[in-house]
C-alpha cells in the first residue's frame, strides 16, 4: 500500500511540473496601424487561432492578448482592410502590424446615422460626399453645394442671398401640401431644414445621402423624402503624438453672374416710347414727330419754342445712360478663417475648431457674418467608449426688403418681390435717362430703391447650437449599450425697420411715419435613444442588431411686434415706437406663436447578416406615435429589407473575374412615412380662435378638424448593380427605383355652409419612378500624375395616380395637379402669335381654335412642361500632378419650366406696364399692318400665357479650384507640416436659354429673386 502511494503522488507530482511546461500563459503586446499613413487604426478585431482568445484594438491601435502556446496564429479583421493571418512566437512582442486597404471590401465607410458599415457590406442605396469635395468652398449654407454631387439628389437655390438655403428633393416630389424635404442627421441628431447659415461646413467630415427604403426606413415617418447625414470632423492620435495644427484663410470677391440681360438703353427706351405715341412720356412728348402738346389736359399745336424746347430736353435725357446695376449691386467682399487642433492619445482624441465667415451680398445691406465653435471629443476608459460633439455659432444676416422669393410650390400674383421696394425689382423698372442723384418719388424705380437702402434694415441675428453625447457600454465583446441624447436648438431676433423720414416710410399704411418690426423666435429639438447592438463575427459569419427606444420632441414659441408712428430722432430703436390709440392709426400689430410643439415616441430592430463577404441580408422595423395624428392612426409601423450579393466571390464567377474587378447586386423594399405633410401640429383638431360677437368677447371656430388624419407612407423598392473594371479604375452604379406616396393631403371641397372651403384629406397618391447612374474612372494613375473623372445622372418620371373625389388641384395661377399628369404641370392658355394686319395677339382656345380674345377659361394642362426637373446630374474632374491639384465640377438639369414674370413684364407695352423699362427686343413691337412682329401692338392688354412658361434648363460650371501644395525644406519641415495655397471660383459660366439672372429655384415662378453671384476666392491652409 505505501509503494502504490508512493508511485501515485510521484506520477502526480510529475504531471504537475509538466503542466506548466505546455499551458504557460503569456501577454502579446502591438499595435495596428494603416499601412499606408502608419495611423493608428481602433476597433480591430485581434484573435489566436490556437486557443481562441480574441480582442479589439483601443483608440491608438493597441491591444494586449492573452495566449497560451508558443507557437500562435493571429488573425487580424478590421473592416475596410484585408485579413491579415501571422505566426507569433515566443519570442515576439511589441509587434507592429501594417494592415492594407480592401478596396473591394470597403472603397468606404458609409454612416448612416444608427449604423455603419463597410459599402460592399450596405444594401441600401447611398451616395457619400466626402470632405474634400466640398473644400474650400464659401458658402453661407452648406446644402447649396451638394448640386450635381450626388445622382438623384436636386438642390435649387431659390437666391443668392448670404446664408440662405436651398430647395433640396430626393428622388423627386412625393408630396403636394406636406414637406419635400430630406430629414437632416449632424452626428446623431435631427436638425430644422433650412437653418444652415449657421453651420460651418469646414467641420464636415463626410456628407451621406440615403435614397432608399433600406437606408432610410430606420428613420419611420420621417424618411419618405430621403435622409442626408452628417458626420464632423474627429481628432486623431498622430504617431509622433504631437497636437496637429491647421489654419486656413480665404477671400475674394462676388459680382452678379453671367446673365442674359438686355434692358433698354437710354436711346433705345427713347426710341421705344415714341413708337407708343404715349404723351405722358418724354420720347413722345417732346419729340419733333410730336405736332402736339398736352396742355391742362388738352391737345394744343406745339409752337417753335416748344421744338426748341423738347429738342434740348431730349438732348439733356441723351446724356444720362445709367446702368442700374452699377448703383444697386455691388462687387462685394468675402473672407473666413479657419482655426482647429486635432490630437490625442490611447484614451483620448479630441477635434477644436474656430471659424468666422464674413461674406457680403452683391445687393447693399445684404450680407452674412458668422462665428462658429467645434468640439468634438471621444474618450475611452475601460469598457465605456463616450463621444461629446458641440457645435455652436451665431450668425447675423442682413437682408434686402422685399426679396421676389415665392414659396416652395407656388407663388402669388402681385407678392413676394414684384414690388418697387425691392432693389432686384428696380433692377429691371428703372429707367436708364433717370439719374441715381435724383431724389425718390413715384415713378423713380432706382432712386427710389437707392432711398430704401439708406434707410431701411432688414436683420436676422441667430443663434445655433447643435450638441450630441454617444455613450457605448461594452457588456462583452459582442454586446454593447449603447445612448444618444442630442439638442438642435435655434433662436431668431428678428429686426425689420423703415426710416419715418423716407420716401416709403411716408407711404406706410399705419401713419405715414414709418415702422419698426422685432420678433424672437425660438426652437429646441431633443433626441433620447437607447438600447443594445450586437455584433458578433464566427468563421465566415457576421451578425450585427440594434435594439432602441427612441424619443424626438420639438417645441418652439415666438412673439414679436410692430411698431409704427418713429420718432425721427430715435432711429431704428423700439423706444421711437409712438403709443397706438383709436386715433393717430399708430396702433401696434402683435404676433405670438406656440408651435412647433410635437412629440414622436419610437420603437427600432434593425438588423444585418453578412456572410463570407459573399451575402448581406438587412432588415428594419420601426414602430412610431406621433402627437401630429388623432389617436385612432397615431401608432404605425415602417419597415424595410434589403440584400446584397457580391457576385465575384462565388467560385463559379472565375470567368467574370476577367472583366470586373468587382461586381455586387442589391435590392431593396420598404414602407416609411411623412410626418412633414401635416398641415401643422394641431391640424386633426378643430381649433378655435378669440372673436367679437354682439359686443361680447367670444371664441369662432378656424379649422374644421379632420377626426380621420392619418400618415402619408412611402413604398419604395430599389434594384441596383455596382461593377468595377480594369483593376478598378473605372467603378459604376446603376439604380432602378418605383416610389409610390400614398395617403397624400388633398386640399378637399367643403360645401360653403360648413364655412370652410376645403378640409385636408389624405386622399392623393403619386409615383416617382427612375433610374440613376454613377460612372468614375481614374484616367490616369501614376505616381505623381493622377487624372479622374465622374458623372453622375437621373432619370426621375413622376405621375399623379389620384386625388381621390378632386380632379384637379390648383397650385397658384401658374401650375396644378391632377390625375394622368406630373405634379406641378403648368396650365396656361396657349400663345399663338400676333396678327399682322391688327397687331392683335392670337390665343387658341380650349378646344384648339383660334381667337383674339383672351379668356382664362381656355386654360389647358402643358404636358410636359413642369418645374421639378426630371433630368439631373453633375460631371466632375479631379487632377493631380505632383504638387499641384486641379479639381471642377459641373452640373446640369433638363426638363425644368418656369413662369417668368420678370421677362413678362419686360416685354408688355400696354398701359399697365409702359412705365417700366423693357427689354431691347420691344423695339420690335407691332406697328403698322403687314408687320411680323413677335409682340402684340401697345394697345392691346398683355395676359399671361403659355410663351411666359420658359426652359429653366441649364449646364453650369459650379466650382472650379486650383491648388499647390507648396515644397517644404529641411528646415521649414521641422515646424510646418503642409502649406498649400489655392484659388477657387463659383458659378463661373451658366449656359442656358432663360432670360434673366438665373433661373435655378425649385418652384413654379421666377419672380425678382436676389441673383447667384460669380465668386472669385483665394487663400492659404497651413498645418502645423
Amino acid at each position: 500500500m505505501k509503494l502504490m502511494l508512493s508511485s501515485i503522488c510521484f506520477l502526480l507530482a510529475g504531471l504537475l511540473s509538466f503542466v506548466p511546461l505546455h499551458a504557460q500563459e503569456r501577454l502579446l503586446k502591438g499595435r495596428v496601424q494603416d499601412g499606408t499613413s502608419h495611423l493608428p487604426i481602433t476597433g480591430v478585431y485581434v484573435s489566436c487561432k490556437e486557443n481562441h482568445a480574441n480582442v479589439i484594438t483601443d483608440s491608438s491601435g493597441r491591444f494586449t492578448l492573452k495566449i497560451t502556446n508558443q507557437l500562435c496564429t493571429l488573425v487580424i479583421k478590421s473592416m475596410g482592410y484585408e485579413t491579415r493571418q501571422m505566426t507569433v512566437t515566443s519570442s515576439d512582442n511589441d509587434l507592429v502590424i501594417p494592415l492594407a486597404a480592401d478596396v473591394q471590401e470597403m472603397r468606404e465607410v458609409v454612416v448612416t446615422g444608427y449604423t455603419q458599415q463597410s459599402r460592399n457590406k450596405t444594401t441600401g442605396a447611398v451616395s457619400t460626399i466626402k470632405a474634400a469635395a466640398i473644400d474650400n468652398n464659401p458658402v453661407g449654407s452648406f446644402d447649396v453645394m451638394l448640386q450635381g454631387r450626388a445622382p438623384g439628389l436636386y438642390v435649387g437655390t431659390p437666391t443668392g442671398q448670404p446664408g440662405e438655403a436651398g430647395r433640396v428633393t430626393i428622388r423627386g416630389l412625393g408630396s403636394i401640401n406636406g414637406d419635400t424635404n430630406p430629414l437632416y442627421i449632424v452626428d446623431g441628431v435631427p436638425i430644422a431644414a433650412a437653418s444652415f447659415a449657421a453651420l460651418n461646413t469646414d467641420d464636415f467630415e463626410s456628407i451621406n445621402v440615403l435614397k432608399d427604403a433600406a437606408s432610410t426606413a430606420p428613420y419611420g415617418s420621417r424618411a419618405a423624402n430621403g435622409v442626408v447625414v452628417i458626420t464632423t470632423r474627429k481628432g486623431m492620435a498622430l504617431p509622433d503624438g504631437k497636437v496637429r495644427i491647421n489654419y486656413k484663410t480665404q477671400m475674394g470677391f462676388s459680382a452678379v453672374n453671367s446673365s442674359k440681360w438686355d434692358m433698354m438703353n437710354t436711346s433705345q427706351r427713347l426710341q421705344f416710347e415714341e413708337i407708343l405715341q404715349d404723351p405722358n412720356m418724354p420720347g413722345w412728348a417732346y419729340s419733333a414727330n410730336n405736332p402736339n402738346k398736352i396742355v391742362n389736359g388738352v391737345s394744343t399745336p406745339k409752337t417753335a419754342a416748344d421744338y426748341a424746347f423738347g429738342k434740348h430736353y431730349l438732348d439733356s435725357l441723351k446724356t444720362i445712360n445709367t446702368d442700374w446695376r452699377k448703383y444697386l449691386l455691388r462687387k462685394a467682399f468675402t473672407q473666413s478663417h479657419t482655426l482647429n487642433l486635432s490630437g490625442g492619445n490611447d484614451r483620448t482624441l479630441f477635434y477644436i475648431a474656430v471659424s468666422y465667415l464674413n461674406q457680403e451680398g452683391i445687393a447693399l445691406n445684404s450680407g452674412l457674418k458668422r462665428y462658429s465653435l467645434r468640439a468634438n471629443i471621444q474618450n475611452t476608459s475601460g469598457r465605456l467608449k463616450s463621444s461629446l460633439s458641440v457645435g455652436l455659432s451665431t450668425a447675423s444676416v442682413r437682408y434686402i426688403q422685399d426679396e421676389g422669393v415665392a414659396p416652395q410650390g407656388g407663388a402669388a400674383v402681385g407678392g413676394g418681390g414684384i414690388t418697387e421696394k425691392n432693389p432686384i425689382a428696380s433692377l429691371y423698372y428703372a429707367l436708364p435717362y433717370q439719374s441715381p442723384t435724383d431724389s425718390a418719388r413715384p415713378g423713380n424705380f432706382g432712386s427710389n430703391a437707392l432711398d430704401v437702402y439708406r434707410n431701411s434694415l432688414r436683420k436676422d441675428n441667430q443663434i445655433k447650437a447643435v450638441v450630441s453625447l454617444n455613450e457605448d457600454f461594452r457588456l462583452s465583446s459582442d454586446l454593447h449599450l449603447i445612448s444618444t441624447v442630442g439638442i438642435d436648438y435655434q433662436q431668431s431676433n428678428f429686426t425689420n425697420y423703415l426710416n419715418p423720414d423716407s420716401y416709403y416710410g411716408a407711404q406706410e399704411p399705419n401713419g405715414n411715419r414709418g415702422s419698426y418690426q422685432r420678433s424672437l423666435a425660438t426652437r429646441l429639438g431633443l433626441i433620447v435613444n437607447g438600447g443594445l447592438r450586437y455584433n458578433k463575427k464566427w468563421g465566415d459569419h457576421e451578425l450585427e442588431a440594434n435594439l432602441l427606444a427612441e424619443m424626438n420632441r420639438i417645441k418652439g414659441e415666438g412673439f414679436g411686434f410692430t411698431g409704427y408712428g418713429l420718432n425721427s430722432l430715435l432711429l431704428n430703436t423700439p423706444a421711437g415706437v409712438s403709443q397706438g390709440t383709436a386715433d393717430n392709426n399708430f396702433i401696434p400689430a402683435i404676433s405670438g406663436q406656440t408651435t412647433p410643439d410635437n412629440l414622436l415616441l419610437s420603437q427600432i430592430a434593425i438588423a444585418r447578416y453578412s456572410y463570407s463577404n459573399k451575402y448581406t441580408l438587412s432588415a428594419s422595423l420601426r414602430r412610431d406615435g406621433s402627437s401630429q395624428v388623432p389617436a385612432l392612426n397615431r401608432y404605425k409601423y415602417f419597415y424595410a429589407v434589403g440584400g446584397s450579393w457580391n457576385v465575384l466571390s462565388e467560385s463559379f464567377a472565375e470567368r467574370l473575374r476577367t472583366h470586373f474587378s468587382y461586381l455586387r447586386l442589391r435590392a431593396s423594399y420598404g414602407l416609411t412615412g411623412n410626418a412633414g405633410g401635416f398641415a401643422s401640429d394641431y391640424g386633426y383638431r378643430e381649433l378655435y380662435a378669440p372673436a367679437n360677437y354682439a359686443g361680447q368677447s367670444a371664441y369662432e371656430l378656424q379649422t374644421p378638424g379632420n377626426p380621420a388624419y392619418n400618415w402619408e407612407m412611402n413604398r419604395i423598392a430599389d434594384v441596383a448593380v455596382e461593377a468595377g473594371f480594369f483593376k478598378n479604375r473605372l467603378r459604376t452604379e446603376l439604380d432602378f427605383y418605383n416610389r409610390i406616396t400614398d395617403g397624400l393631403f388633398v386640399n378637399r371641397n367643403l360645401s360653403l355652409t360648413t364655412g370652410f372651403a376645403t378640409i385636408s384629406s389624405n386622399e392623393g397618391k403619386i409615383r416617382n419612378r427612375g433610374v440613376e447612374l454613377m460612372i468614375e474612372g481614374d484616367i490616369i494613375k501614376q505616381k505623381d500624375w493622377k487624372v479622374t473623372a465622374g458623372l453622375n445622372l437621373a432619370y426621375n418620371q413622376n405621375l399623379v395616380l389620384t386625388l381621390g373625389n378632386e380632379s384637379k388641384i390648383f397650385a397658384d395661377e401658374a401650375s396644378m395637379s391632377l390625375p394622368g399628369y406630373t405634379l406641378g404641370t403648368f396650365y396656361a392658355v396657349r400663345w399663338q402669335g400676333v396678327d399682322p394686319a391688327t397687331g392683335a395677339p392670337i390665343y387658341l382656345t380650349k378646344d384648339g381654335k383660334t381667337t383674339n380674345t383672351y379668356n382664362s377659361g381656355d386654360a389647358v394642362p402643358m404636358a410636359g412642361k413642369v418645374y421639378d426637373p426630371p433630368y439631373k446630374g453633375g460631371f466632375t474632374l479631379n487632377v493631380t500632378y505632383k504638387q499641384f491639384e486641379f479639381s471642377l465640377l459641373m452640373s446640369f438639369i433638363k426638363g425644368m419650366y418656369r413662369l417668368n414674370y420678370p421677362n413678362l413684364y419686360a416685354h408688355s407695352g400696354d398701359a399697365n406696364y409702359r412705365q417700366y423699362n423693357q427689354s431691347a427686343d420691344m423695339l420690335n413691337i407691332w406697328q403698322k399692318p403687314g408687320d411680323h412682329a413677335a409682340y402684340a401692338g401697345a394697345q392691346y392688354p398683355t395676359f399671361f400665357t403659355s410663351r411666359d412658361i420658359m426652359s429653366a434648363d441649364y449646364i453650369k460650371l459650379r466650382n472650379l479650384s486650383i491648388a499647390y501644395h507648396v515644397p517644404l525644406g529641411a528646415n521649414l519641415s521641422k515646424y510646418i507640416h503642409g502649406l498649400k495655397v489655392f484659388a477657387y471660383g463659383q458659378n463661373l459660366f451658366s449656359f442656358m436659354k432663360w432670360r434673366g439672372f438665373d433661373p435655378e429655384d425649385a418652384n413654379d415662378i421666377a419672380q425678382y429673386e436676389y441673383p447667384m453671384p460669380r465668386m472669385i476666392t483665394g487663400g492659404i491652409n497651413i498645418s502645423f
